[in-house]
């Protein structure tokens, strides 16, 4: 773990496994056409498109804004046609535990142009970019996630967001996403940030990182000495199996790490103990996995176009599905989730009232993180363009011509 890392914090502990989780998610991209016996070292990502974080942030920082990538080739042999356009029909995502018509925090219409403009002067953003991130808009996602949250807290959660989606974008789309050495170098100085005597960065010097050492102090200003704990990183040898992946997206999506984050904005007390309980534990990772779920669906026509295979109906296709079984087969994991829900709330114990209070806001936390996800993914653009109406009104999702690379 580079640098003296002196704080103690489970939210830096997951802030770390998400920053770790990136790299995973960006090292699979080298090959996933075997993913049953592909060996993936979680700490090495890819080769750069430019020498700095700040010369293509106005082009890989906001949502629709994608500067690099080529569209998947089309494997088609001498013997076969082309493939074609098609579509898809996709669950319904607005059921049982996502049903519920969210709230969304009354600081939203205050924050969200303060947030939008204080972005766009520290990432440099042209009109057009600054449009683009404001059409984005992280603010509805948190306003969802921590309806209670108070303006400090939920405005440090927008600002949070308005750094992971610039660091996600360097190594999913943008110049990070094939440079191993440039790639580690950014992950090791951005968890170094975490430690209590790192020097003040301008955003002159790096924006990414300026709003990330800004928002992490506001964030351990508040935090409460039972949410800290130390960070670890831990890079291994991978060989990824559908079971495994699944796993890595539930790290690497960010939403496990959102739990803490949420426990913070909505100041809500709740000791470790309870934390490590299997149906709290359980509840994380449904929340994780509803998110990368919706986010595997949605973003399916988006990864099609730009040749992102990090996508479970395009693996599912890789092993003889064919689209519309690949997506119903997350039909029946989401309907497991649902049912893994009530699951893990049954088997909850009775703590006492006090105890039960906080537990019951926690997983609340967790279902409305994956529930903003969902009403976000349709409402921002960042997958559907403007078709977010229209596919959930329909559920049917268009799809370009494409065959997965074998």
């Amino acid at each position: 773990m580079p640098g003296s890392v002196s704080v103690d914090s489970t939210v830096s502990a997951k802030l770390g496994d998400q920053i770790d989780g990136i790299s995973a998610t960006t090292a699979r991209k080298r090959d996933y056409t075997k993913m049953d016996a592909v060996e993936i070292p979680l700490a090495k990502i890819h080769s750069a498109r430019s020498s700095s974080s700040e010369d293509n942030l106005s082009e890989t920082f906001s949502a629709g804004s994608i500067s690099s990538g080529t569209a998947t080739d089309a494997v088609v042999g001498d013997d076969q046609s082309p493939p074609k356009s098609s579509s898809v029909n996709i669950p319904d995502m607005f059921s049982s535990i996502m049903s519920v018509e969210p709230l969304i925090n009354p600081h939203y219409e205050k924050i969200k142009p303060q947030a939008d403009a204080w972005a766009a002067m520290i990432y440099n953003l042209d009109e057009k970019m600054a449009r683009r991130n404001a059409k984005a808009d992280f603010a509805y996602m948190n306003a969802i996630w921590a309806p209670h949250a108070d303006e400090e807290a939920y405005r440090m959660m927008v600002d949070w967001h308005h750094w992971v989606f610039a660091f996600d974008d360097q190594f999913d789309e943008g110049h990070l996403s094939d440079d191993s050495d440039l790639a580690q170098e950014e992950i090791d100085a951005t968890i170094a940030i975490m430690s209590n005597d790192h020097p003040p960065i301008s955003k002159e010097n790096n924006p990414i990182r300026h709003v990330f050492q800004t928002t992490w102090k506001r964030l351990q200003k508040r935090a409460g000495l039972g949410l800290l704990r130390q960070v670890e990183i831990q890079r291994t040898q991978r060989k990824l199996t559908i079971d495994e992946y699944i796993d890595f997206r539930r790290q690497s999506i960010g939403a496990m790490p959102s739990c803490s984050l949420v426990e913070y904005a909505c100041d809500i007390k709740i000791s470790q103990s309870v934390l490590d309980h299997p149906s709290i534990v359980e509840c994380e990772k449904i929340s994780a996995d509803l998110v990368y779920l919706v986010n595997d669906v949605l973003s399916l026509r988006k990864d099609i176009e730009y040749g992102v295979e990090h996508n479970l109906i395009i693996l599912l296709k890789k092993q003889g599905l064919s689209e519309q079984q690949a997506v119903d087969k997350i039909e029946d994991m989401l309907d497991d989730c649902y049912r893994r829900w009530y699951r893990a709330l049954a088997e909850m114990p009775v703590w006492g009232e006090e105890i039960d209070r906080e537990a019951l806001k926690y997983v609340d936390g967790c279902r409305n993180i994956a529930l903003g996800n969902l009403y976000w993914s349709y409402k921002s653009g960042r997958y559907l363009k403007d078709e977010g109406p229209q596919v959930r009104a329909t559920r049917v999702l268009n799809l370009p011509a494409w065959e997965p690379v074998v």
